[in-house]
């Protein structure tokens, strides 16, 4: 028998009710009792629950509370309690009222308003929602969340921080990464880059902001260059991961010496350059010098009505008069993708409306619009640049690869192909405006140039999209069609016979037609990694520089002339605006509430 004083159990006294005639009552557990006077508040050890000690303390501590009635007592524990539940009820509260900001917070990030929007009108209009539809109780508790504009601005920076580092821990984990980068000014003139990566994460492929930075001066290759480097090697990125990266055809990107492309290139051996198809569709729409009048006249014709403000008026008014469709024109821009399109089919919708007001104006102009070729070229234009519009509208969006964008792009050559030989046949059925302009003024022949200027379109995409991107890779958008022994699919040889292990499995093959091409090819890495490795090098490159040009549209909403200074929490409002990772708020609460616990101690 063991006679350790040290092994015998530890003796728990218990609590006995008849200790609140001494003023004390169980301030522990019921497991571990604790005597707590209802006074004072102090709480003793479970060894003091003994009388003796308990009348010690009332005597010597409070002597005027010797002889007091039970109900004394009782009344001060009741007290008590209701403390403990008030402290308990303000924690949780500060608790819900910290997160809500945080949710307001983010709100505010997305919606690209004020930070000042929060406190100004999202709090009161919440503040009299609740007083009218709950109660004046649950009004009081919505005043307790901190909105002001510092403390919304910091909670975003809270939430972008832990965006980013979400992001960097997914991008590391991930086999390859690719991006696609851009450079722009904002409403101050400062030079930003604005840099996306699409990465593999969970079972599908994702699309993210990396980071946007501030160039100090030019946007050089050289600055640009180095701002992505820093940014790299600060988040422990590895270049040699990158196996795609997509720009415009700028020469600062593009430069064969010093361009960001070359240099990203150089470190990045795997990588591939792709000149956006968004820009080199724009690129490809030129007007042949036949069209340029139709233009020259349509330009003059909008800066005449539009540059004057009493002109502006009277054409809505007159628009408005003859009941048209529309009662303003659009301005045109070089270097909106969609401008020229809409312009002209503004135009054209408003041609009566048009002759009329210049007619009253007695305007060089007027003559134009009475004139029935100018008027089919018009609507020519309106229909070809329409079509061009809607092929330009489909390749933008996210999540698109190379087979999606360049199957848009040859069904179009080839249409500008079979249209050019009807034009040249005199059959113009597929142009609706032109056809019915045509009905109306059968004497107008325009089928010839509209036959040069489909065939002058034709070449202008055949030279900016001279190479077939899909060509050996179509195996990973179809396993299951392409035979490696008899089509030419890019792989070395114990990779081509992983694809034909791969094209008889009837499992696969009945997932193949439910899930995306990268969420497939994730689900193949299981059996088959390196054969998958070689698609998500396909499918990972981005074809446009859609997400940049989103993200500056973004940029130029956030950051107006009425908030010109919103310099250094921009990225962090983009990245709150932009991702579509979801922020770990309990986590960050959490370390928030432990930095304002440490500087306590401090």
């Amino acid at each position: 028998m063991d006679r350790n004083p040290s092994s015998k159990a530890k003796f728990i006294r218990k609590y006995n009710p008849d200790l609140i005639n001494f003023g004390f009552v169980n301030g522990g557990s019921e497991a571990e009792p604790r005597a707590q006077c209802v006074e004072c508040g102090l709480t003793l050890s479970n060894e003091a629950l003994k009388p003796s000690k308990l009348k010690r303390h009332l005597e010597t501590k409070h002597p005027k509370l010797i002889g007091k009635p039970v109900d004394y007592f009782k009344r001060k524990d009741d007290g008590l309690q209701m403390q403990r539940r008030s402290i308990v009820s303000l924690t949780g509260d500060a608790k819900c009222a910290l997160k809500a900001s945080y949710l307001v917070a983010r709100r505010v990030a997305q919606s690209k308003k004020a930070f000042t929007i929060a406190e100004e009108l999202v709090l009161p209009a919440a503040v009299d929602m609740c007083r009218e539809m709950i109660g004046e109780a649950a009004a009081k508790k919505l005043k307790t969340i901190p909105l002001s504009n510092d403390i919304v601005s910091h909670r975003i920076a809270d939430i972008a921080s832990d965006i980013e580092q979400q992001l960097l821990e997914r991008i590391r984990k991930s086999p390859f990464f690719s991006l696609q980068l851009d450079e722009s000014t904002d409403v101050t003139n400062a030079a930003l880059l604005l840099v996306f990566v699409r990465y593999r994460w969970d079972s599908s492929l994702q699309e993210d902001i990396l980071f946007c930075g501030e160039l100090p001066t030019r946007a050089t290759a050289e600055e640009c260059f180095r701002c992505m480097d820093n940014y790299f090697t600060e988040n422990g990125l590895d270049w040699q991961n990158c196996v795609g990266v997509c720009s415009d055809g700028a020469a600062s990107m593009t430069g064969r010496h010093r361009g960001v492309i070359k240099q990203i290139l150089d470190l990045a051996p795997e990588a591939k350059w792709t000149h956006c198809f968004l820009h080199r569709e724009n690129l490809a729409k030129k007007m042949s010098p036949e069209f340029h009048e139709v233009m020259d006249v349509t330009v003059k014709t909008i800066n005449f009505i539009k540059s004057n403000a009493v002109n502006s008026r009277c054409f809505a008014q007159l628009c408005e008069g003859m009941e048209a469709d529309h009662v303003q024109l659009l301005y045109h821009s070089e270097v909106r993708w969609l401008s020229r399109g809409l312009v002209l089919t503004r135009i054209f919708e408003l041609r009566n409306e048009i002759f009329s007001f210049l007619t009253d104006k007695k305007s060089p102009l007027a003559h134009h619009y009475t004139n029935a070729t100018f008027i089919a070229k018009l609507a020519y234009l309106s229909d070809i640049f329409s079509l061009l519009n809607q092929l330009n509208i489909s390749l933008q969006g996210r999540n698109s690869n190379i087979f999606f964008v360049a199957d848009k792009v040859q069904a179009f050559q080839k249409k500008l192909s079979l249209w050019s030989k009807r034009a040249h046949e005199e059959r113009l059925d597929m142009f609706p405006l032109l056809s019915d302009i045509l009905e109306s003024s059968p004497q107008v022949k325009i089928s010839h140039s509209v036959s040069q200027h489909l065939s002058h379109l034709a070449n202008k995409f055949a030279e900016y999209f001279p190479e077939d991107p899909r060509e050996g890779h179509m195996w990973v958008v179809d396993p299951f069609s392409v035979d490696p022994t008899e089509n030419d699919v890019a792989l070395p040889s114990h990779l081509e016979s992983q694809l034909l292990e791969v094209s008889t499995d009837s499992t696969l093959k009945g997932q193949w037609g439910k899930l995306d091409l990268g969420s497939f090819w994730i689900v193949v890495s299981k059996e088959y990694p390196l054969l998958a490795l070689r698609a998500f090098k396909v499918l990972l490159p981005f074809t446009t520089t859609y997400l940049c040009e989103s993200g500056f549209s973004t940029v130029a909403t956030t950051k107006t002339k009425a908030r010109s200074r919103l310099r250094a929490s921009l990225e962090a409002t983009l990245r709150v605006s932009l991702s579509p990772i979801p922020p770990r708020l309990d986590l960050i609460m959490s370390k928030r509430q432990a930095q304002k616990s440490a500087e306590d101690h401090l």
